[in-house]
């Protein structure tokens, strides 16, 4: 009875760990800063354009933006976590 139950179970083991698709590729995730300020109150767009244009150069498509710190209409700071 006992080898039953060990065979059992090690053949679930098996089953278990093959029939579980493994992905190929893996996610690499990184975090962007962008600042901006402006004369005009458009801080949180210039600040949004920075965190852009950073993720692009980087190769980063897939982002969000986790924070935004807006001090005023004419200084602004947002945090981007984005993944590729």
């Amino acid at each position: 009875m006992r080898k039953t139950l060990l065979a059992l179970l090690g053949a679930a083991a098996v089953l278990g760990t093959t029939a579980t698709p493994v992905s190929a590729s893996a996610l690499e995730t990184r975090e962007f800063v962008g600042h901006g300020s402006s004369d005009f109150g458009l801080a949180l767009f210039y600040a949004r354009q920075d965190a852009r244009t950073q993720a692009d150069r980087a190769g980063f498509t897939d982002c969000e933006e986790y924070f935004k710190l807006v001090i005023s209409p004419y200084e602004a700071t947002v945090f981007w976590r984005c993944t590729r």
